[in-house]
């Protein structure tokens, strides 16, 4: 007893540890969870046994949205849009005051295309000149589209045989189609055209290379019009030059001189 009373913490140490020992063997021998959770799977097997089908999902809502997506409006920023084009006023040269409100008041976007008219080219065989071995073929050139008004002339020319030039140097006569004497068609290959075209006796051919344009300005304080311009031309209204850089069957095309901006007019 004497030398339990002087080291008595080993004796409280050993209990400690039975302690753990039996605690550690409830634990280990101890089997209640698992019936627990047996028994609440066994009360619950038939819930999870039956089956449980999802209800078909309904995309109308979606597929409208994406519709509306698809066929959504476009944001249009231009005038008359005043959050980022505001209202201007201009003063003609005789003092009116003039509202650009959409922006077709005054400038190139006021200008009326009133109508165009196609240039041609047109190439026509007339025949034959000399005979034997001074026999040429006559032909009658017309470039309406020509930028230099004495080419848009008709001219006629002649050529002797294939792969020659005419004595203009406007073309070079490729092929003769039937007797030399009696040519029934001829290829030939204008200068400067990679297209080569057929010329028959009696039908002349002929192309659209370009269109004139008929135009008019009328705004408060200026009215104008020009007849029969081409590409190249420069028209000057709205205190500006305009340059015209395209002109099609039913378009023409202007270029402002001050701000490069191209307007497109179209006929009514």
């Amino acid at each position: 007893m004497e030398q339990l009373k002087q080291h008595y913490e080993k004796l409280i140490l050993g209990l400690a540890m039975l302690a753990l020992v039996y605690a550690a063997y409830i634990i280990v021998m101890d089997d209640s969870e698992e019936k627990i959770e047996a028994q609440v799977l066994e009360r619950n097997k038939p819930d999870l046994e039956s089956k449980k089908e999802m209800p078909e999902m309904s995309m109308a809502a979606y597929q409208a949205t994406l519709a509306r997506l698809e066929n959504a409006k476009p944001l249009h920023l231009g005038n008359p849009h005043n959050l980022f084009n505001p209202v201007q006023w201009r003063v003609t040269r005789q003092g009116t005051v003039l509202k650009v409100e959409r922006g077709n008041e005054i400038g190139a976007g006021a200008i009326v295309l009133s109508g165009t008219k196609p240039l041609y080219l047109k190439v026509e065989y007339r025949g034959i000149t000399g005979t034997g071995p001074n026999l040429r073929y006559r032909f009658a050139i017309t470039r309406e589209s020509a930028k230099n008004k004495k080419e848009r002339l008709r001219v006629t020319t002649t050529v002797q045989k294939e792969n020659l030039k005419d004595t203009r140097n406007l073309f070079t006569l490729l092929n003769i189609e039937g007797d030399r004497e009696a040519p029934a068609a001829f290829q030939v290959k204008l200068d400067g055209d990679p297209e080569t075209i057929t010329v028959e006796k009696g039908k002349p051919f002929q192309r659209i290379d370009g269109y004139t344009a008929n135009l008019a300005y009328n705004t408060p304080g200026e009215s104008k019009s020009y007849v029969n311009k081409r590409v190249g031309d420069r028209l000057f209204f709205a205190e500006d030059g305009h340059n015209i850089v395209a002109i099609g069957e039913r378009e023409v095309v202007l270029s402002t001189a001050s701000t490069s901006k191209r307007t497109t007019i179209g006929l009514p």
